[in-house]
């Protein structure tokens, strides 16, 4: 048997991430959990209710350090109404990256179902992320409020 495997230090390190694995932790293990939607709602200064037009899943082509990782989310809506604040758009592009939180599941069955006509659409607060002055874009990886119809929820 190799050295290093009789290592109690070692044996304690592999104990751990098995154990670790065995829990199943996921990715957003570490991070705060969100308020309730209702107290989002509240906070939130643009809701729309919108359909999917496109959902996508790519390389965002941003110069990061190694390691981190630069694929980014896509979300093309079509605005049905707005539902609170002011917004004159008739549509919204919302990026996000592929990390929780986020509805991911639930937006890919929007996606899914949309133009299938009747209950395709579902809220969603237009939350603005500044990246420099005069520089903003509409994030989806923030705590922001949604509320999707039953079918797109799945069970909770």
């Amino acid at each position: 048997m190799p050295r290093a495997l009789l290592n109690p230090h070692m044996r304690l390190s592999f104990t751990a991430i098995l154990a670790l694995l065995t829990m199943g932790l996921r990715p957003a293990a570490g991070t705060p959990k969100c308020p309730a939607q209702d107290e989002l709602l509240a906070k939130a200064e643009i809701v729309v209710e919108a359909r999917v037009k496109s959902l996508s899943i790519g390389e965002s082509g941003l110069l990061v350090a190694d390691g981190v990782p630069t694929r980014m989310i896509r979300m093309d809506l079509e605005i049905k109404r707005v539902i609170k604040g002011k917004y004159a758009g008739k549509d919204a592009i919302v990026y996000g990256a592929v990390f929780p939180p986020g509805p991911f599941t639930e937006l890919t069955r929007m996606a899914l179902f949309a133009g299938l006509g009747g209950d395709d659409t579902f809220e969603w607060e237009l939350y603005r992320l500044e990246i420099s002055t005069g520089v903003e874009f509409f994030s989806m990886n923030a705590c922001s409020y949604y509320k999707f119809p039953d079918y797109a929820a799945g069970p909770r």
